[in-house]
């Protein structure tokens, strides 16, 4: 894995390959820290409604996004980020159903 340093922090990247329904952990969390979510790519296979949360079953960080068959989005790459966990919070997707969701994350562990 290479580790960019950006804004300060080492830029990691995540892969998403999620297919369960309900919680998925895409970034575990980091005791004190923030997962900044700088960019990324997301496909559904089938039709879902996916939606970012901090923590499982926490607060929403997006509004429920609803996929159909082959589709998904780019999540721009924005250097103050797009949206980011509260402190020590893993980052979660939330899938309505059992589809499966890939693509990546670009992504900082923040203060």
């Amino acid at each position: 894995m290479r580790i960019y340093h950006y804004s300060g922090a080492p830029i990691k990247y995540a892969v998403i390959d999620n297919a369960t329904s309900g919680d998925n952990t895409l970034v575990s969390a980091v005791q004190g820290k923030r997962i900044r979510v700088l960019g990324g790519l997301l496909v559904s296979s089938g039709t879902v409604n996916v939606r970012f949360e901090s923590s499982a079953g926490g607060t929403a960080l997006s509004g429920q996004m609803n996929l159909v068959a082959n589709t998904g989005f780019i999540i721009p790459f924005m250097e103050c980020g797009n949206f980011q966990t509260e402190y020590s919070q893993l980052l979660n997707l939330e899938l309505s159903g059992a589809t499966s969701v890939d693509g990546y994350l670009v992504y900082q562990e923040v203060d």
